[in-house]
């Protein structure tokens, strides 16, 4: 996953990430991104970088943030982090290699529960 999602560029990395999981997962799930321009998908009042559905159902499964080096903070897991995972049954964020155990940290300390992916 690293090779394709080598970008430093917030948009770049969700765009990719969004596809990858597309095609890895062909008619099982609706992707939306909520990037500038996109459909908004709200979960507890803030729009993850990604959002998958139940194809049929509609109903929201699982949201993902994409966080580059910089983004990753105990300011942003309160504010962003912490409600999303607290209002859906799976939560994960996709961070930078290298800031894996930073975010684990971070998630640890604020008692968020997710799933974690580097790329």
């Amino acid at each position: 996953m690293a090779k394709i999602l080598s970008s430093d560029d917030h948009d770049t990395v969700v765009r990719k990430y969004a596809e990858l999981v597309d095609k890895n997962n062909p008619g099982q799930y609706k992707v939306t991104t909520n990037l500038a321009g996109s459909d908004q998908v709200s979960v507890a009042g803030i729009s993850p970088d990604i959002v998958l559905k139940h194809a049929e159902s509609g109903q929201i499964l699982t949201a993902i943030e994409v966080e580059t080096d910089t983004s990753i903070s105990g300011d942003s897991a309160e504010e962003r982090w912490k409600p999303i995972a607290e209002a859906i049954p799976l939560f994960q964020i996709l961070v930078r290699k290298g800031t894996l155990a930073r975010a684990k940290r971070i998630c640890k300390k604020l008692g968020i529960k997710a799933r974690f992916q580097e790329y």
